[in-house]
Formats: C-alpha cells, structure tokens, sequence
C-alpha cells in the first residue's frame, strides 16, 4: 500500500491510500500522458461524478429507447389473456396448439 497526497495551489490536499496495482495504474497512466498523477485523479473524479450523478433508474436507462421503433401492430401487449386462454383450451382439448414437428411449417436448420 502506498500514500499519494496531492498538493496543488489553492486546491484542497487529500492523502489517498492505494493498493500496490492501483499505484501502478495510476502511475502509467500519468507517464502515458505525461501529466503528474494529480491530474490523473482529477479528471477520474470529475468523470465519476458525472456518471454518479445521472439518474440510474432502469426506466431513466431506457427512457432515450422508449418510443423509437415504429414497427408492427401497436395492439401486441392487448388482451394477452384471451389469446393465452385459447392457446389452453385448444391443448386441454387435444389439439394442436402449435405446429407438430415435421408439419413442415417449423423453419428448418440448414445442413453441415
């Protein structure tokens, strides 16, 4: 473990303890760009907060999505129930409440 204390002018001074591949992390990525470390976790800060700060709700994930396909009947989700209930009574009664196998009407897999 080691110490990192980042002291830059009129900026507040905080000592960071790091595990050994945090430190080495951190220290390349500095070397890479040739900035000093403080820069490093600033701007790894700065990007956090920015993601720690959007709303996380599945809904705000997909609120950008909702809405974009226009494709289709737009009664798919509509009176499910009844469609499920002939699709048991249809099976209670002995027939076929899908396609048997080998109707031909399954798609087929294409041959190796």
């Amino acid at each position: 473990m080691s110490y990192v204390s980042v002291v830059h002018s009129g900026m507040a001074l905080y000592s960071v303890r790091l595990d050994e591949a945090s430190e080495e992390a951190l220290a390349a990525a500095a070397r890479a760009r040739k900035v000093s470390r403080a820069v490093i976790l600033r701007e790894a800060i700065a990007e956090y907060a920015s993601v720690a700060g959007r709303a996380s709700t599945p809904f705000a994930r997909m609120s950008p999505l909702i809405g974009v396909i226009e494709n289709g009947p737009g009664d798919l989700s509509e009176q499910t129930g009844k469609g499920f209930a002939r699709l048991l009574a249809a099976r209670r009664e002995g027939g076929a409440a899908r396609p048997a196998r080998g109707s031909g009407k399954h798609l087929k897999r294409p041959s190796r």
